[in-house]
């Protein structure tokens, strides 16, 4: 019996850690370049605003706009993923959204700029749910929080990376006749386009097709996955269709969660160097630079709450503290005025939004399987997007009213603060101490 366990526990290392290394480097690569893509915008904004003649509030409105389009259109896309398989539908994303991020380096005023940021979240729309959904595939439920965390290593790669970058691209400003921020969306959007087409050859849309599996891991990991699935409460898996998925109220609640979420993600992602530059008498790079500071922090904060969150197997309490922990980030950088302690307080704020990220993402895939899963994790999205919309915009329009960022920050505070007390308040009410996880008593 010990050495079939111990054979058992063999197989499942062995596989776990080829998925991890076949996949997962891969996938934040194109976060990465994702992320980039669609916060670039933020790093944009130092000169662009100038140049085209835009106000605080325009930008934000662009800055937000491009979550609309995401929100028409992810939960279809999403649903023809899990239909047609990732490999084929997440390289026309990408290539799509990289076309349309090009583009943006030849807008002339605030309309053009609408109509691009519109289009970019339509072309980009089902991409983070759809790695959602490809990890569903893959990872075991006792792994997922880890690997999630790995993957979402490229929000803060982007932004650690992705500043400096943007900095240098903005000194080639006249170079061939073009601003620095043209050249900026020219070369951070070409990556999505070239690797669209590696990403079609390479990802494995199930585990069914993967080659480099041996015929005895790729049914185990087939297995352990459907054994999972089938301890998901019977009742609930027949209720959850696709249909009945998007009125689900665990669903919905979720999606009222993830608003708060991304209200500190998307106005950090946006806003960031704008609000540093206003600390300071800091030059463009040297702005573009320090934001690589909290997505450093970020990154730490991920891998280590997301281990935490795998070795207690719980979700809701350990989504609930660093949600929590953000908002008293954001509620102390709106009172400071030194640069040093605005870093921090920034820092601060970053760590709790990617690390209660890292456990969101595991949540859904613990009550939802099949297309119900495409279905919820993109309605989810969507929902959480409309704080996409509503934090850049929220700013621009306090900062142009008001002058600072005071009061912006503190709307950003009161986002993640609400979703840390939703994120407790749905925590399971576990009856049996020997059962004690989330998929055998979904919430």
């Amino acid at each position: 019996m010990q050495k079939s366990q111990g054979q058992a526990d063999d197989m499942e290392n062995t596989v776990v850690g080829k998925v991890t290394r076949r996949l997962i480097p891969f996938m934040i690569i194109l976060t990465m370049v994702n992320f980039l893509d669609r916060v670039n915008i933020g790093y944009a904004a130092l000169t662009m605003n100038k140049d085209l003649g835009l106000d605080p509030a325009i930008f934000g409105f662009a800055a937000g706009i491009f979550f609309l389009g995401y929100i028409l259109f992810e939960v279809p896309s999403n649903v023809l993923m899990h239909k047609v398989g990732a490999n084929l539908w997440l390289a026309r994303i990408m290539f799509t959204w990289g076309l349309v991020s090009m583009g943006m380096a030849f807008v002339t005023g605030a309309n053009g700029l609408y109509v691009m940021r519109f289009l970019l979240g339509v072309a980009e729309a089902g991409f983070i749910p759809g790695m959602t959904l490809y990890i569903l595939l893959w990872v075991p439920l006792r792994h997922r929080a880890r690997l999630t965390a790995y993957w979402i290593l490229a929000t803060p790669f982007a932004g650690i990376l992705g500043g400096p970058l943007s900095g240098l691209l903005l000194q080639l400003d006249g170079t061939y006749g073009l601003w620095g921020w043209q050249w900026l969306f020219i070369a951070e959007g070409l990556p999505a386009v070239l690797l669209a087409i590696v990403t079609y050859f390479y990802l494995t849309p199930t585990p069914a097709k993967a080659r480099w599996l041996s015929d005895d891991e790729r049914r185990w990991l087939e297995r352990t996955l459907q054994e999972e699935g089938e301890q998901v409460n019977v009742e609930a898996r027949k209720r959850f269709t696709l249909g009945a998925a998007l009125l689900n109220w665990r669903v919905l609640v979720l999606g009222f969660l993830y608003i708060g979420m991304n209200m500190g993600l998307s106005g950090i992602n946006n806003w960031m160097p704008t609000i540093i530059k206003s600390l300071g008498t800091l030059s463009n790079l040297e702005v573009t630079s320090i934001t690589a500071i909290p997505w450093i922090c970020g990154a730490v904060a991920a891998v280590l709450w997301g281990r935490h969150s795998d070795r207690r197997n719980e979700r809701y309490v350990n989504l609930c503290i660093p949600l929590i922990i953000g908002a008293i980030g954001f509620a102390a950088s709106a009172y400071v005025s030194s640069p040093l302690l605005g870093i921090v307080c920034l820092s601060v704020a970053v760590m709790g939004i990617i690390a209660g990220y890292t456990v969101f993402w595991v949540v859904p895939g613990t009550f939802l399987t099949g297309v119900a899963a495409a279905g919820g994790i993109a309605l989810v999205n969507s929902m959480g997007n409309l704080g996409g919309f509503i934090a850049p915009f929220a700013i621009g329009w306090i900062r142009q009213e008001t002058g600072s960022f005071t009061n912006a920050l503190l709307v950003l505070a009161c986002g993640m603060a609400t979703a840390g007390v939703i994120a407790f308040l749905i925590r399971p009410v576990r009856r049996d101490p020997v059962i004690g996880t989330e998929t055998s008593q979904p919430i």
